[in-house]
This record gives structure tokens, C-alpha cells and sequence, in this order.
């Protein structure tokens, strides 16, 4: 017997993703993930694994000056990732010791 309403599992998933509204949130966990990829081996050793909530990513860095350099080039940081994911998920990044 051959069903009538067959959809693949990503339409379903995807489909149950939008309805609950959990959109924004998987955008967020996929631009923390990209960080180790964006910034290098090196920078993200020296890094805690960022944090996301409301398109505001917050980076733990101990060393002072490689904080100031993250610092100035957060524009750039913040169009990389956004590029990266195809759609405006970060608006800001804060680094904090």
C-alpha cells in the first residue's frame, strides 16, 4: 500500500523548526559553531566557546591584547559570520575578559 502524503524527513524537520519558532535560535547555535573556523586555531585556543542570545555574541578572551585586536575588527567578524549564514544572525559581538 503506497501512502499519499509523503514529505522527506528535512521537509518535516525543517517545517516543525519555522512552526515552533526555533529558527532564530538554531541561526545562533550555527554562528557560535562557525567561530573556531572564522578566527583560526590559535585565536580559538585562546577563546572560550562564544555564547549567542538575541543576535548578541559574547566571546570569553584572558589576553588583553589579543581582546583590543578582536575588538577592532568586530565588523569585520560580524559580516563574515553573517555572510557565512546567508542572513543577518549576529548584530554585535562583545568580548570580555
Amino acid at each position: 500500500m503506497k501512502r499519499q502524503n509523503e514529505e522527506s524527513l528535512g521537509d518535516v524537520l525543517r517545517r516543525t523548526i519555522e512552526e515552533n519558532g526555533m529558527t532564530a535560535r538554531l541561526d545562533e547555535t550555527r554562528a557560535a559553531s562557525l567561530w573556531p573556523g572564522i578566527v583560526g586555531p590559535a585565536i580559538a585556543a585562546a577563546s572560550s566557546r562564544p555564547m549567542v542570545k538575541d543576535g548578541m555574541m559574547t566571546v570569553r578572551v584572558v589576553s588583553a591584547p589579543l581582546r583590543q585586536e578582536l575588538t577592532m575588527n568586530r565588523s569585520h567578524l560580524i559580516e563574515i559570520i553573517n555572510r557565512t549564514l546567508g542572513r543577518n544572525v549576529i548584530s554585535d559581538i562583545r568580548f570580555i575578559g
